[in-house]
């Protein structure tokens, strides 16, 4: 598992030609910010998930079923989607939170960024299964 500050410059996606590449670019440009974002509304539990999801990233190269569950947990947490929950501990963490401070900003372009590279990869997908469906038939 990667600390937070350690370079995931070992993720190559301009290599790839995989619908996978916008998450692996994301996670290699913006793996700190995602870190610090998901530790500041979920605490170091969730920015383990963060960590998590950069080693299989790192191990694979692409994107497996394992990394999008965690994709979908981390996406929840930035986008805020577990506050409102009592039982999920995440409402202490965003409560503390000056909604001045400049990281509020940060996380809504993290998590924009997220959503979007999670939308096109879906989409990349969809496009290269069907490219290669068409090629079969």
């Amino acid at each position: 598992m990667p600390k937070k500050n350690q370079t995931l410059s070992d993720i190559h996606p301009a290599k790839h030609t995989t619908p996978d590449a916008p998450i692996l670019l994301l996670f290699r440009r913006r793996h700190d910010d995602l870190w610090h974002s998901t530790r500041l509304l979920g605490g170091y539990e969730a920015s383990r998930i963060v960590d998590e999801c950069a080693a299989r990233i790192k191990n694979l190269q692409g994107i497996d079923g394992r990394i999008w569950i965690m994709l979908n947990q981390v996406l929840s947490i930035l986008s805020l989607e577990e506050t409102g929950d009592p039982e999920k501990p995440f409402m202490g963490f965003f409560a503390v939170i000056d909604p001045n401070d400049p990281v509020v900003e940060e996380i809504c372009q993290l998590t924009d960024e997220l959503r979007t590279a999670m939308d096109l990869v879906q989409t990349l997908r969809q496009d290269d299964c069907a490219r290669r469906f068409s090629f079969a038939a």
